[in-house]
């Protein structure tokens, strides 16, 4: 019984550990900088890597994750939530890369966006994540900086 006991605590310590483990990776790749031309006229910085604009209302952010692009693109065809309306997804090329993406719209305080999300493995246990958000009633150079900077970043 006693055996058993211990067995079960360090399985569950190693757990714990995996979790923190994961934690720590997905947040060292979340502080990293991510270099992308983005038009600072238009956006302002708010974090690290992500941009807003609050008038018209649009975002541009990008991030590294800690999953493989497989694994990724598993995720990104089976789970979409329900918080987006899908009008396109699957895998393209962009500058040479190949990438996965899901464009569609949402709504968000009180505005209407158009969304674009992109894929792209970095290496057997990393991918960047870049998503492009803009009011559908914005002028077209908020979308045109939306996708300078993704192709920045997308290389």
């Amino acid at each position: 019984m006693l055996f058993m006991a211990f067995n079960v605590q360090a399985q569950e310590t190693t757990m714990s550990d995996t979790d923190q483990e994961k934690m720590t990776r997905m947040m060292e790749l979340m502080s990293q900088t991510i270099e992308m031309d983005v038009n600072t006229e238009l956006f302002s910085k708010v974090s690290t890597n992500a941009y807003v604009s609050e008038d018209p209302k649009a975002v541009i952010m990008a991030m590294l994750t800690p999953e493989d692009y497989e694994t990724s693109k598993e995720k990104m065809k089976n789970d979409v939530g329900d918080k987006m309306d899908i009008k396109d997804k699957g895998e393209t090329e962009i500058n040479g890369v190949k990438v996965l993406y899901m464009k569609g719209t949402t709504e968000a305080e009180g505005s209407d966006l158009n969304v674009e999300m992109y894929c792209m493995g970095i290496d057997d246990e990393t991918s960047l994540m870049f998503i492009g958000m803009v009011d559908k009633t914005a002028d077209a150079k908020y979308a045109e900086a939306i996708e300078k900077a993704k192709n920045s970043v997308i290389k």
